[in-house]
């Protein structure tokens, strides 16, 4: 796994050999610094042109919805774009960043974006890639 973008909040690494991107969410952010992570893991995983993209939001702080809602609207659709296969997700540990979890959770279902696979760890995300 290859570091390619790295801020205090984001770290965004390419697993070649999974044609994968894993977005690794360290530390609360603003919405503004979320939704700039966010455009940028779009812009590389383009750049990349990969098909998997895992993100990892153990870490990860609490979101407002309207975070979530814009990420279902405006980053999901370009990684769908893309060619996205796979997106996998490694549950936060905060019951309270569970719940921004479940707000993504339902923006997606209802938008009808992607399906969400979840897991504990980024290694059992990672695996599960074929």
């Amino acid at each position: 796994m290859e570091t390619i973008y790295s801020t205090r909040f984001l770290e965004i690494s390419y697993v070649p050999e999974k044609n994968c991107l894993v977005q690794t969410w360290k530390a609360f952010c603003t919405s503004e610094e979320f939704r700039a992570g966010q455009l940028k893991t779009a812009e590389l995983f383009v750049a990349k042109r990969c098909k998997n993209f895992v993100s990892d939001a153990k870490e990860a702080g609490l979101l407002k919805k309207e975070d979530t809602d814009w990420v279902t609207e405006v980053v999901t659709p370009q990684l769908v774009k893309a060619g996205m296969s796979v997106l996998n997700l490694v549950i936060p540990e905060s019951a309270f960043t569970k719940m921004t979890i479940m707000n993504l959770e339902k923006s997606e279902k209802d938008a009808k974006n992607s399906g969400l696979a979840y897991f504990s760890s980024l290694e059992s995300a990672l695996a599960s890639i074929g």
